[in-house]
């Protein structure tokens, strides 16, 4: 084959009958899921077929790691060598993923997406070290890459149009590309060095979906991603705490931040990593993260914490630990305080005193006495921060009561601006009551008094370290869980934090609440259907979309339906988030075509959106009707993660 032509990374994509083991989870019948660890080494994987004469295709040991992979070398340059797994024909659009990763960059490597006419979704490694792909015959150049490491690669083709989109390392990097030959279905997945070249590559963490349109309606385009730059304000953040104790390793996932579109993002600014030596401060590490971050359009908000065991009573050094108690610790804590705030105040105006104090049974009047001690001395060196207290484990708000009632008392109410919670509930919706009742908690003090989520997420498989990981979840529910949390804290006008953006690899076990997937090195092995389901979120929500309270609305089905509606600042049109709540996210995508009626709408072009997926349909004339101001939707397709009908303005495709 000619030179600029990759071979294929072929994997067949109609997973119709055939059952799979999935690590993060009960497997579905019409998923794929290969991370060649279980399997021996120097053998062909089950499934997988070798092909094209020029070398082998064999599971290896990665070194340096305990991860094994599928490592093709091709030996030839007269013949290619070619790795495929094939299952049947799928018409339904398919998500198919892989890591791949070249050992030189002089060889052309390429991932395809096959069906019965050929190659017909391409995302391939040229010899001059540089990706691309195809939009119809036309070669579309995809950015630069580099020899001997992973690539986070994922596919979205779309036979019901013949369109694909592209993202390498959770960016998308291509879109509305033309099928490079006529297809209706997919079938194969192929990897492969190509023909007139020797080289070495490595494939890992393959995985397939297929997502069947929910509906009839023509597809008009998918949620186009923006970054964190390009929102530059919004009320989601996302958590990238453990830094401090080295659970999480930054440099890795670090390339995931700007692209997700959270403007901003809690650390923990980890007085004990820091400060290894009374009085002296190593501020490189922190200094690294926040720095970077706000190249990438995110402001660090600094959580104060934890405590520093070089310190007779110097508090606990993490989840759960007592606060500082002893003289020489306290003073010690207030020299770091005031020096952490007086060296970033340029670039962080957000702060938070300690993490989960009812969690460790910290007493209330310990903690408000501290937190005024905190506080006094941020807004000493940063008269304008903004302060927020408590960060409850759940929504315990007689321990906030109790701790603000104490600051009342001591004059010094003025120096907190918020209460942060942390509400982990298997079914995300069901703490509205109690974060309503902590609103309630927070007006008695004062109205201007805010609330905030800061610290909420589900894990994405079973056996995961911390909160709901006793149940048995997996990633896709993990998806609907935080699109759920996300916008129903935002349609309430409540500025909430996603946990986490990284796997945590705590001593015991892996938190697995990431965004990403982490190694046991704790290096990003790929982004979850979560971060692409956050990053729809955040390109859909900034602070341009304000929520509407009291929002007029009526169905035809007696299954509980949340509604979260907002209005596009400027122009009023709207965008109106429904999802079947009344249960835990589940793995079944059955959807139900209900009827809706919205009293006060405004929609001049409705457009139909998951942001699960990111698709966008066009609702037909025939599904929809207005009167006045009173708009009614026909077949809307629900389920239990969020929809939108929003008005196609509103929308960025």
């Amino acid at each position: 084959m000619p030179r600029h032509t990759p071979l294929h990374l072929a994997l067949a994509l109609t997973l119709v009958g055939v059952t799979v083991a999935v690590p993060a989870g009960p497997a579905h019948a019409a998923d794929l899921a290969d991370t060649f660890d279980g399997a021996t080494v120097g053998t062909t994987p089950a499934g997988w077929t070798v092909g094209g004469g020029g070398g082998g295709a064999t599971v290896a040991d990665v070194a340096g790691t305990v991860d094994r992979s599928l490592r093709l070398t091709d030996t030839s340059t007269a013949a290619p060598v070619t790795a495929t797994r094939s299952f049947g024909a799928t018409s339904a659009t398919v998500v198919a993923n892989a890591r791949l990763r070249a050992a030189q960059s002089t060889a052309v490597i390429g991932l395809h997406l096959d069906s019965a006419a050929g190659h017909t979704v391409t995302v391939a490694m040229d010899g001059a070290g540089r990706f691309y792909t195809y939009s119809g015959a036309t070669r579309v150049d995809l950015g630069a890459y580099t020899a001997n490491r992973w690539y986070d690669v994922r596919v979205v083709a779309r036979p019901g149009t013949s369109t694909a989109s592209v993202w390498i390392d959770g960016q998308r990097r291509a879109t509305n590309l033309s099928f490079r030959v006529g297809a209706t279905s997919l079938a194969a997945v192929q990897v492969g060095v190509a023909a007139g070249d020797t080289g070495t590559a490595w494939v890992d963490d393959v995985r397939t979906r297929t997502e069947p349109n929910p509906v009839s309606w023509p597809q008009v385009g998918t949620v186009a991603p923006r970054s964190a730059a390009q929102i530059g304000s919004s009320k989601l953040i996302v958590g990238a705490e453990t830094l401090d104790r080295d659970y999480t390793d930054y440099q890795s996932y670090k390339g995931y931040l700007g692209p997700l579109g959270a403007t901003r993002a809690r650390f923990q600014a980890g007085w004990a990593r820091t400060e290894k030596v009374k009085g002296s401060y190593d501020w490189a590490w922190l200094d690294t993260v926040v720095n970077d971050a706000v190249s990438r359009g995110v402001r660090p908000w600094l959580q104060t914490s934890y405590g520093n065991p070089i310190y007779t009573g110097g508090g606990g050094a993490g989840l759960g630990g007592q606060v500082p108690s002893s003289a020489e610790a306290l003073a010690a804590w207030d020299a770091w305080v005031s020096a952490l705030v007086n060296r970033y105040s340029d670039r962080v105006d957000e702060w938070e005193i300690w993490n989960e104090p009812n969690l460790g049974g910290v007493d209330t009047t310990v903690y408000a006495d501290f937190l005024v001690r905190t506080a006094t001395r941020i807004r000493a060196a940063q008269p304008g921060a903004v302060i927020w207290c408590c960060a409850l484990a759940g929504v315990e708000r007689s321990y906030a009561d109790a701790v603000l009632t104490r600051v009342r008392s001591l004059g010094k109410l003025d120096l907190i601006d918020g209460i942060t919670y942390h509400p982990y509930n298997a079914n995300p919706d069901a703490s509205y009551e109690q974060v309503r009742l902590l609103r309630v908690t927070a007006d008695s003090f004062s109205p201007d008094l805010l609330i905030r989520q800061g610290e909420n997420g589900a894990p994405s498989r079973p056996n995961s370290f911390g909160a709901l990981g006793e149940l048995d979840w997996t990633e896709l529910a993990q998806a609907k869980w935080m699109l759920r949390r996300t916008i129903a804290d935002l349609g309430r006008g409540i500025s909430t934090s996603v946990f986490s953006i990284s796997d945590l690899h705590y001593p015991s076990k892996v938190n697995s609440k990431g965004l990403v997937r982490t190694g046991t090195d704790r290096k990003v092995r790929y982004a979850k259907p979560s971060y692409y389901a956050i990053q729809s979120a955040a390109a859909l929500f900034d602070d341009t979309m304000t929520p509407i309270t009291g929002y007029g609305y009526t169905d035809e089905t007696a299954s509980p339906v949340a509604v979260q509606a907002f209005r596009k600042s400027g122009t009023g049109r709207q965008s109106v988030a429904l999802w079947f709540n009344s249960a835990t996210p589940g793995d079944d995508n059955t959807r139900r075509p209900v009827t809706v009626t919205f009293s006060a709408g405004s929609f001049a072009d409705p457009v139909y959106v998951d942001p699960r997926t990111g698709a966008v349909f066009d609702i037909p004339a025939a599904n929809w009707s207005q009167s006045g101001t009173s708009y009614t939707f026909t077949g809307v397709p629900l389920y239990d993660s969020p929809i939108l009908i929003a008005d196609r303005s509103v929308i960025g495709l």
